[in-house]
């Protein structure tokens, strides 16, 4: 499940409450992965902001580049219970921000 919090406007804003309920999941437990992308995770942009925007990076700034760039979970990966095939999943999402969660079983 891909959830984006999109607004045209990109002004400072509390982070949207996000419930998701997913339907006929197989029983017993699935391994929950939440990804995210925002201001603080999977952002090459605001590593290099930080950094002073180089226009020139190093070779170690463009390492730290890269691996800020990389997809990142949120939490841990923990297992959920899975009760009558349903999945009930809340978090918060910041504005601009992006999660993608993964099930699998």
């Amino acid at each position: 499940v891909l959830i984006w919090n999109y607004h045209d406007d990109d002004l400072p804003s509390a982070p949207a409450q996000i419930e998701v309920n997913l339907h006929s999941v197989p029983p017993n437990t699935a391994l929950l992965e939440h990804f995210r992308v925002d201001s603080n995770h999977s952002n090459a942009f605001s590593a290099w902001k930080t950094m002073g925007s180089p226009q020139s990076p190093s070779a170690a700034q463009y390492e730290d580049l890269q691996a800020a760039g990389q997809l990142q979970l949120l939490t841990s990966p923990t297992w959920v219970s899975i009760q009558h095939g349903l999945v009930h999943l809340q978090f918060t999402l910041p504005r601009q921000g992006l999660s993608l969660i993964r099930l699998s079983w």
